[in-house]
């Protein structure tokens, strides 16, 4: 990070800044401890803004100027809402699974958001499009494809920092005009050979229209309820993503569904 400290005229507190090029990946109950001294640190320096990026630098991890540690989601939300305002509008793309808070904060700016498959290749390739602006997967990969239609968490992190000076405000302010969601994720184990067969029985059961599928099986229960039934592409398991109006709700939407998944494999 300390190379972005003359272009962009800010002053950086390094830790951490010599890379081990032998190492490819840290273990995530490491990297979380990390993430939590460096709130600490950043309540102790009074810093605007702490980040974190990933071994390979695709990810970007934040920590606000009240010290708090931004979730994954919250981060996209707070970035997509900079951009709609730094752009007047545009459209950023997003997979399928992410709240349905983007389309709030979309229509706030007369901006669009484009559904992408649960998958960072599909977002990229989104991106890649002359009319996106901004593209993330949910997990800390962001896309700015005026740069280059990958994940590039440097980049990110300049265009964040440019956004907050240039609007004139800070992360935590951003973050407390969003609107509030409530999303809930399932895993439930299913043998590679009944997927297809949950899949055919789901959509025989639901109907879901199929200008919702654009991944998976998503089934839209309210105004903002709805449930993704994904199987995973690598593993004998479903993930059961949900929204609804409370924690407790979404919760037990994802535990109900996850209870269906389970018994049509019988």
């Amino acid at each position: 990070l300390p190379p972005i400290r003359n272009p962009l005229g800010c002053q950086v507190v390094a830790l951490n800044a010599t890379v081990d090029q032998t190492r490819m990946s840290i273990p995530q109950d490491e990297f979380d401890r990390s993430l939590r001294q460096l709130a600490l640190i950043s309540q102790a320096v009074q810093a605007r803004l702490a980040a974190r990026l990933d071994v390979g630098g695709e990810k970007l991890f934040l920590v606000d100027d009240r010290g708090q540690i931004v979730p994954p989601i919250t981060a996209l939300a707070a970035i997509a809402s900079l951009a709609f305002r730094a752009y007047g509008g545009g459209t950023i793309a997003v997979p399928v699974n992410m709240p349905t808070i983007l389309e709030e904060i979309a229509a706030r700016y007369g901006g669009a958001v484009e559904r992408t498959r649960v998958d960072l290749q599909d977002v990229m390739a989104t991106a890649a499009r002359g009319d996106v602006i901004m593209a993330a997967d949910g997990s800390g990969n962001l896309v700015f494809p005026q740069l280059h239609p990958g994940a590039d968490g440097m980049f990110a992190l300049a265009k964040l920092l440019e956004f907050l000076v240039t609007q004139g405000v800070s992360l935590s302010q951003v973050i407390a005009e969003l609107p509030p969601y409530y999303v809930a994720e399932r895993r439930v184990s299913c043998p590679w050979e009944f997927k297809g067969t949950v899949m055919r029985l789901l959509n025989q059961q639901f109907k879901p229209p199929r200008s919702a599928q654009v991944d998976g099986t998503k089934i839209e229960i309210g105004r903002k309820d709805w449930v993704l039934v994904l199987p995973d592409p690598d593993e004998p398991y479903f993930r059961i993503f949900a929204e609804s109006d409370s924690a407790p709700q979404a919760q037990d939407l994802a535990e109900k569904y996850a209870r269906i998944v389970e018994g049509l494999q019988h």
